[in-house]
């Protein structure tokens, strides 16, 4: 807070008028004070030519602030600063971080800070080290939590990832949580590996292999010393619950999911600045990006590219999400079906006059056919009015159903057995005969007449049917014979 006229006016101060004095033009706020004064603009243009500074760094009060109350209240704090390589700059750089200190009061210590040349010499990077009192950083190095400089397409280079996974998946955990609570666990794993560093790097197979082993042996109960069966394959565990798995979600998958966000937010967020420096070095168009480069972002292009042999078009299903609607255009964006509305609909935009129209325009005139150049004639163009009609109003008044949930009073562990149940994955004497175990008989050692499977431990024998008899009369429910899950 500084003593402005603006801040001292509610104090009951007695003040004239709380228009600044050196250009009675506006209100003096530190706004105003700082970076909208004419006088002080002037200043600082002055000052940014002396020191070859770009003067738009300080144009926006409201993102300097942001950035100076993030670097207050920062305990570890990391500036990069991008520019040409000479003694002159290094020199700069030591003027703005002490203008730095006069302005905030944080002092910079440089003997803690490092200095990094990118594709400069290193007798040149130690001279200029030395130059300004600081040390030399070499590659790889850790910012902002992802790894830069590495080549993070080998094995060794994830290998900080891998153990943290296994802190997080330990052997002692596996022996007192049940099949549920190791289930939990290995779903909140994902949790623990770096979700930004998988979002940038395209993590390598064998990686991929190693996480997917330490969750499945850590879901199986595996002990290194002991011999164990799996009975459940991890991709059956990896499957969706539709599709008769657990429903936990792949490394893999996520890894993709994560690198394919980048396309969607830059196709979606073009005004932000990573996006405008990524149309700086590629150019505008997204399918007129070059993958032959070795970076990540043409990694990731990569992996579009791949989905699209496989039939897959994922840029087709990405979707503008729509605000006041004034910088989607109604007809040739995909904001409501999964294609532009101008190729489900054709004859209706051809009759449109506008073709980069609005939605807010659209949806401000007096009707949706207000900008048409003639009416509507019957046939083919009335049943697409129709159709674009009834789309248009599902999305104005949907049509929504009261929402019922499931509560789930059956404990994780009991989900899981009968879903072993279901696959037939339980050790019963016919399926450890399967597996090669020896064993005196295969037939059931309660009635001793029919081969012991996970039906007739649960429906075929005389026991189970007792167990469920009595549990419907307990119930009051109808007994009725069940011989299987179906």
């Amino acid at each position: 807070m500084l003593p402005t006229r603006l801040y001292l006016s509610p104090k009951g101060v007695d003040i004239s008028s709380i228009l600044f004095p050196l250009c009675d033009a506006s209100v003096e706020s530190s706004s105003h004070l700082f970076f909208s004064c004419p006088l002080v603009c002037q200043m600082r243009s002055k000052v940014s030519r002396w020191w070859e500074l770009d003067d738009s760094v300080l144009h926006s009060y409201d993102e300097w602030l942001t950035w100076f109350n993030n670097i207050r209240l920062s305990k570890n704090l990391k500036i990069v600063f991008e520019g040409e390589w000479s003694d002159d700059n290094l020199g700069n750089l030591v003027r703005i971080l002490k203008c730095f200190y006069l302005a905030s009061g944080l002092k910079i210590n440089l003997q803690k800070s490092q200095v990094l040349g990118v594709g400069v010499h290193r007798d040149v990077v130690n001279h200029g080290a030395s130059l300004i009192g600081c040390d030399v950083m070499h590659t790889p190095f850790t910012y902002l939590g992802v790894t830069v400089g590495d080549h993070m397409t080998r094995n060794s280079a994830w290998a900080s990832i891998i153990q943290k996974i296994q802190a997080r998946l330990s052997k002692w955990k596996s022996k007192t949580l049940s099949v549920g609570g190791r289930l939990t666990l290995s779903k909140s794993v994902l949790g623990v590996a770096p979700l930004y560093t998988m979002s940038i790097y395209k993590a390598p197979k064998g990686v991929l292999h190693v996480m997917e082993s330490i969750r499945s042996k850590f879901f199986n109960g595996d002990d290194p010393s002991k011999r164990k069966i799996t009975w459940i394959a991890w991709e059956k565990v990896l499957a969706s619950k539709k599709n008769g798995g657990l429903g936990v979600s792949s490394l893999h998958a996520l890894n993709r999911a994560l690198l394919l966000n980048w396309v969607w937010r830059f196709l979606s967020q073009d005004g932000s600045i990573w996006s405008r420096v990524i149309n700086a070095i590629y150019g505008s168009s997204l399918a007129s990006h070059s993958v032959k480069f070795s970076s990540p972002w043409c990694s990731i292009l990569r992996e579009v590219q791949v989905l699209s042999a496989k039939g897959f078009d994922f840029v087709s299903h990405c979707k503008k999400r729509v605000g006041n609607g004034h910088n989607i255009r109604f007809w040739l964006d995909t904001w409501l079906l999964d294609m532009p509305l101008s190729i489900r609909f054709p004859r209706m935009f051809a009759l449109e006059r506008v073709k980069q129209i609005s939605v807010a325009a659209k949806w401000g005139a007096s009707s949706f056919d207000a900008s048409f150049r003639r009416r509507i004639q019957d046939g083919i163009e009335r049943q697409q009015w129709m159709d674009l009609l009834s789309i248009l109003y599902d999305l104005l008044l949907p049509s929504s159903s009261e929402a019922t949930r499931w509560v789930k009073f059956i404990p994780i562990k009991i989900n899981i057995f009968v879903w072993r149940v279901r696959l037939d994955r339980l050790p019963t004497r016919c399926n450890l005969l399967n597996r090669c175990v020896i064993m005196e008989s295969s037939l059931c050692p309660l009635c001793g007449l029919v081969p012991e499977d996970s039906l007739h431990v649960f429906f075929g024998c005389d026991l189970a049917k007792t167990i469920f008899h009595r549990i419907c009369h307990w119930w009051d429910l109808h007994w009725a014979d069940v011989s299987s899950f179906a």
